[in-house]
């Protein structure tokens, strides 16, 4: 492998890894960012069911008085696809409100109630769904907690997507990348080596005109004729001394 071929080779494996290196950071940053929108919109739902709840609650209504709870969750998971379901519990772990009315009056999974003691909003996997939570207070406490599952597949179709709209892209940049610096690359090498290709060619013997601004070239036309001219003054001595052979 020549030279320039070497280093064509380098500059395209380069070029290629920084593309391929760029795609995979464009991709992990924004999954991350997917990912705080995600949590940063649903944190919103439960701040303000949160608020409405407390707001009734202030009023000196019990949790199952307020009847426009049930209207309200069900409205907030009919415009948003994401969310599976939205259940108001008490403290006691016991379903208040849920759009899925077939599971009101039923126990919550002990974990969300052991959660309700932390404070903010916590963050659970169950069945493959991402469920948030917090809790709302009363004038006692601690009253009861709010949880909102999130099904992971608009994410996750929306990362599938980015993810091959990525490697298409990454592919056509790389391979016009690699185009371009290969061409660089070899224009370079041709650059690079002409000189040192044209005093090799005058040191063999062909008849190259260096150029007047190349010093390598009339370098080593110097060296070609100071061979010449050594040759030939042993050529001289050789001839003498066989005249001196042939006279004596």
């Amino acid at each position: 492998m020549t030279f320039v071929s070497r280093l064509a080779l380098v500059v395209i494996s380069a070029v290629i890894a920084t593309v391929v290196a760029v795609a995979v950071i464009c991709f992990a940053a924004s999954e991350r960012v997917n990912i705080e929108i995600e949590r940063a919109r649903v944190a919103n739902l439960l701040t303000n069911l949160r608020t409405a709840t407390e707001a009734n609650l202030s009023i000196g209504l019990s949790l199952d008085q307020i009847s426009p709870l049930q209207e309200r969750i069900e409205r907030e998971k009919a415009g948003d696809p994401s969310v599976l379901a939205i259940d108001v519990f008490n403290a006691s772990g016991r379903t208040a409100y849920s759009t899925d009315r077939s599971v009101i009056g039923e126990s919550v999974p002990p974990d969300w109630v052991k959660r309700l003691a932390g404070g903010g909003i916590w963050q659970t996997v169950e069945r493959g769904d991402t469920v948030f939570g917090t809790h709302f207070e009363n004038d006692l406490g601690v009253a009861g907690g709010i949880s909102v599952t999130t099904s992971d597949r608009a994410r996750v179709t929306r990362s599938e997507s980015l993810g091959l709209s990525l490697v298409v892209l990454a592919a056509i940049l790389a391979a016009g990348a690699g185009v371009a610096a290969g061409l660089a690359a070899s224009a370079f090498g041709y650059v690079m080596s002409r000189p040192f290709d044209r005093a090799a060619r005058i040191l063999s013997g062909e008849v190259v005109n260096p150029s007047a601004e190349a010093a390598l070239p009339q370098l080593a036309a110097e060296a070609h004729r100071s061979w010449i001219e050594a040759e030939a003054r042993v050529d001289r001595g050789l001839s003498h001394l066989g005249a001196l052979d042939d006279a004596a």
